[in-house]
């Protein structure tokens, strides 16, 4: 039982784990702004760790100019996203992945 619970987790993270490079990284690091500036961005507006996945979360499967916290000279630029073809867990690992990159508690001394 303990070797199937192991081969499943493993399973989980090797399908999830390059959501966040793949789909986000992918084409924010074209972008003059880097992805951490956008998380900033969100911790200011949001404060927790709830209120900021969960905007993010709905931004990313329902993206409207009325929720984005981009610049309007970055809207302009690049324009508001298509919605994630990311399913629900792939979305939610991504978002995670993006949390525990750049959260501020605990990396500070």
């Amino acid at each position: 039982m303990g070797r199937l619970i192991g081969i499943l987790f493993v399973l989980h993270v090797s399908v999830f784990s390059g959501a966040y490079e793949t789909n986000c990284m992918a084409c924010h690091k074209e972008m003059e702004v880097g992805i951490d500036k956008f998380f900033y961005r969100y911790l200011l507006v949001f404060s927790s760790e709830v209120s900021v996945k969960a905007a993010l979360k709905d931004y990313l499967q329902h993206p409207m100019k009325e929720k984005t916290l981009l610049p309007e000279g970055l809207v302009a630029r690049f324009g508001i996203k298509q919605p994630t073809p990311l399913s629900e867990d792939a979305l939610d690992e991504a978002i995670n992945t993006y949390w525990n990159t750049y959260k501020i508690i605990g990396k500070l001394k």
